[in-house]
C-alpha cells in the first residue's frame, strides 16, 4: 500500500517538474506495444473523405473562409496564441479554431492538431499551413510536427499568425521541413525551436521577419539531419510519419523527472504504469552521476538549458539512452512518438536520438 501511494506521488510530481507538453498524460491509460523496427506501418492510410467525420477532443473546430476555393489557400489552425483581426497577409487564407488553450497541449491534442494539418496539406488547393499556439506549446508542437510530417509544403508554428503568414507564403519556405516563428520574429527549424523567445536553442535561426513583413533567409533550403530523407527516422521508421498512431495504440505516459537518487526497484516498479522516462541531467557537463536506468522501460537523459552539452550514450548509465542535443521536452516528444509506434528497445532508440 505504501509503495502504491509513493508511486502515485512520484508520478504526480514528475509531471510538474518540467513544463511539459504532455502534462495531462496521467489522465489516460496506454496500451503497451512492442518494438516494430523494419516493418511496414499498419496505421490507417490518409483518406480525405474520412476526416470530416473525425472527432477532436475539447475543440470548437470552427472554420472561417476568406477566399474562394479557386485559388491556392493557406490554412491557419488556431490552438491558442494571437490572431489579429486584420492583417495585410490575410488574402487567400482560411481560419480554423481547434482549441483556445493557454496551457501546454498534451500528446492527445498534438495528434488531434496533426490530423487537421494532415487534412490541410493533402488538399490540392492548399499552399501550406500555419498553426497558432500558446507559448507553452511552441517548442513541443514544432518538434512534434517535424517528426510526424514529411512534406514539401510549408508548415509554420507560431504564437502570432501575423509573424508566420509571411513565412508560409514565401516560396523559399518550401523544402525546409516544419518551421517555427518566435515572438521576436526569428524563424527556426522545428527541430531546433527554442524553449522560449530570446532563449538559447541547439540551432541557429534560419530567417527573420522584418517590420515590412518580408522574410530574410540566412541559409539555403534544407532539412535537419534528424529528419532528412536519409535519416534513420525517415528510412527505417516511416510509421512515425503518421497522425493516426495514437488511435491505434493508445496514449503513452512518458513523464519528465529530475536527476535524483531513485532506487532501481522503484524505477522497475514503474514499468507497468509508464512507457518511458526522461531524466533531466542536473550536471554542469554532459556527463551524469545518476544511476537511473531500467531494462523494462526506456530511460532517456536530456540536458536542460545548456544546448551546447551533447549527451551521448557513453555519458549515461548502461541501460539508458542519451538524448544528444534534444531538450527534455523534445526528448519526451520523440520518446512518446516512438512508444506510440512500438519502438521501445534501447538499440532502436539509440539510432533514433541524435
Amino acid at each position: 500500500m505504501k509503495l502504491q501511494v509513493f508511486l502515485s506521488a512520484f508520478l504526480a510530481c514528475s509531471s510538474a517538474v518540467v513544463a511539459s507538453p504532455i502534462e495531462n498524460l496521467f489522465k489516460h491509460r496506454a496500451i503497451k506495444v512492442y518494438h516494430s523496427k523494419g516493418i511496414n506501418s499498419t496505421l490507417p492510410i490518409w483518406n480525405g473523405s474520412n476526416v470530416s467525420n473525425a472527432t477532436y477532443a475539447n475543440s470548437t473546430n470552427s472554420t472561417t473562409n476568406t477566399t474562394s476555393s479557386d485559388n491556392s489557400q493557406l490554412q491557419v489552425i488556431v490552438t491558442g496564441g494571437q490572431v489579429p483581426i486584420t492583417n495585410s497577409s490575410l488574402t487567400h487564407t482560411n481560419y480554423t479554431r481547434l482549441y483556445n488553450s493557454s496551457s501546454a497541449l498534451n500528446i492527445t491534442q498534438l495528434y488531434n492538431v496533426a490530423r487537421v494539418v494532415n487534412e490541410t496539406i493533402q488538399d490540392k488547393s492548399s499552399s501550406g499551413a500555419v498553426v497558432v499556439t500558446n507559448a507553452k506549446s511552441l517548442e513541443a508542437l514544432s518538434f512534434f510536427f517535424s517528426i510526424v510530417f514529411d512534406t514539401e509544403k510549408p508548415i509554420v508554428v507560431t504564437q502570432d499568425s501575423s509573424y508566420a503568414i509571411p513565412v508560409a507564403n514565401d516560396k523559399k519556405a518550401a523544402k525546409r521541413g516544419v518551421l517555427s516563428v518566435t515572438s521576436d520574429k526569428l524563424v527556426y527549424s522545428g527541430v531546433f525551436t527554442p524553449a522560449s523567445a530570446c532563449s538559447y536553442g541547439a540551432g541557429l535561426p534560419v530567417a527573420i521577419v522584418d517590420d515590412q513583413e518580408e522574410v530574410k533567409w540566412f541559409f539555403d533550403a534544407s532539412k535537419p539531419t534528424l529528419v532528412s530523407s536519409s535519416s534513420v527516422i525517415r528510412k527505417e521508421y516511416s510509421n512515425f510519419t503518421s497522425p493516426f498512431g495514437l488511435l491505434e495504440n493508445g496514449v503513452p505516459i512518458v513523464p519528465i523527472v529530475y536527476d535524483g537518487g531513485y532506487s532501481t526497484s522503484l524505477i522497475e516498479s514503474l514499468s507497468s504504469a509508464v512507457q518511458g522516462l526522461v531524466v533531466v541531467s542536473s550536471g554542469s557537463t554532459n556527463s551524469t552521476s545518476s544511476t537511473i536506468e531500467s531494462t523494462e522501460i526506456p530511460v532517456v537523459y536530456a540536458q536542460a538549458n545548456t544546448p551546447l552539452n551533447f549527451i551521448d550514450n557513453k555519458d549515461v548509465p548502461k541501460n539508458a539512452v542519451g538524448a544528444g542535443y534534444l531538450s527534455p521536452i523534445k526528448a519526451q516528444i520523440l520518446l512518446s512518438i516512438a512508444a506510440v509506434n512500438g519502438v521501445t528497445s534501447k538499440s532502436a532508440l539509440e539510432t533514433i536520438f541524435p
